[in-house]
């Protein structure tokens, strides 16, 4: 089983959105480990919907901090986030209905692993040189 690793690649220097995706990072690894190892449902419902809420946590803080500093990739941006929550769904949906078996294990490290990496890699790392000296706090109003 791979895991997500952060380096150093990953970093947007902007550390709310760093703390953030080690986080998520670290979630994701520990709900895959879980399922390889037939964790119990109730114990895996709340990893789920623990993940999920922190996803929506995050979006919503590189939302607030790209609508804040007017980012032009905004609703491409969102849009990604958008598709995540698709997918998302449909594994918890998956999981709700079926259970968890090796197949499920191996379904959220592609699909789930995949998508941050990419998504850190090319999506967030794109507004990184755009808030370069601007506004970085995401304080909800």
């Amino acid at each position: 089983m791979a895991t997500l690793e952060w380096d150093s690649r990953l970093e947007t220097g902007i550390r709310v959105i760093d703390e953030q995706h080690k986080e998520l990072f670290k979630r994701v690894n520990q709900l895959e480990l879980a399922l390889y190892q037939g964790r119990s449902r109730d114990e895996l419902l709340k990893m789920i919907d623990f993940l999920d809420y922190y996803v929506e946590d995050h979006f919503a803080a590189e939302e607030i901090l790209m609508k804040k500093n007017k980012y032009p990739g905004l609703p491409k941006h969102a849009q990604e986030h958008q598709d995540f929550r698709i997918m998302y769904q449909g594994i918890k949906d998956e999981f709700k209905k079926k259970g968890t078996d090796s197949y499920m294990a191996i379904d959220v490290g592609k699909k789930i692993r995949k998508w941050f990496e990419n998504h850190v890699l090319n999506t967030d790392m794109a507004y990184v040189p755009f808030l370069k000296g601007k506004e970085w706090t995401v304080e909800r109003g």
